[in-house]
């Protein structure tokens, strides 16, 4: 239980960095930060994933996320996730386009913000959204960059909560069950 607790402390960690940078950054650098975010969560999922079967062997998992290695890409971890069942349809769907507003920002020489027209409509799409405005019609009212946010600390924390149910002792097919739940 400790290695749990122990887990749970560093994504705890983590959410108030991501949290902080929130408060702090400009449009450009949370849309980075959110991106990091994930691809760092991703990459906790997917080592707890391949961890199941070799928890000796961590050498061989290592270098999978390194340099130009298969899974050392946010696009390659959150196709990978995808594909071994660790996310629903619109998760990777919101991963994607959360990857998608962070090449916006990131190779555009203009200064962006998330009130631009393309960014902000890539915000409107994100399927987390959807689900938090359902039943709450005052979170339609807010800025695009706090649509981001809200829709980012959900998937985040459904990411992270997986990442702690795959470490966990429970039982294969109470994990399985939980990475796809279509009620997340």
């Amino acid at each position: 239980m400790d290695l749990i607790h122990g887990m749970i402390e560093d994504l705890n960690r983590e959410n108030d960095q991501f949290f902080e940078a929130c408060k702090r950054e400009s449009d450009r650098g949370l849309a980075l930060v959110a991106a990091e975010f994930f691809d760092a969560t991703l990459e906790r999922l997917l080592r707890a994933r391949f961890s199941a079967g070799l928890k000796s062997q961590p050498k061989l998992i290592k270098p999978l996320f390194e340099g130009f290695a298969p899974l050392s890409t946010f696009s390659s971890k959150i196709s990978v996730c995808y594909a071994i069942n660790l996310l629903q349809d619109w998760m990777a769907s919101d991963l994607d386009l959360i990857r998608r507003i962070r090449n916006d920002f990131a190779h555009s020489l203009e200064s962006k913000t998330f009130r631009d027209q393309k960014i902000s409509g890539m915000v409107d799409q994100l399927a987390s959204l959807a689900k938090l405005i359902k039943g709450r019609p005052y979170i339609s009212g807010v800025t695009s960059r706090e649509k981001c946010v809200l829709a980012c600390a959900r998937t985040g924390a459904l990411l992270q909560a997986k990442v702690v149910v795959l470490e966990s002792d429970g039982p294969d097919e109470m994990k399985r069950n939980f990475m796809i739940d279509p009620k997340l």
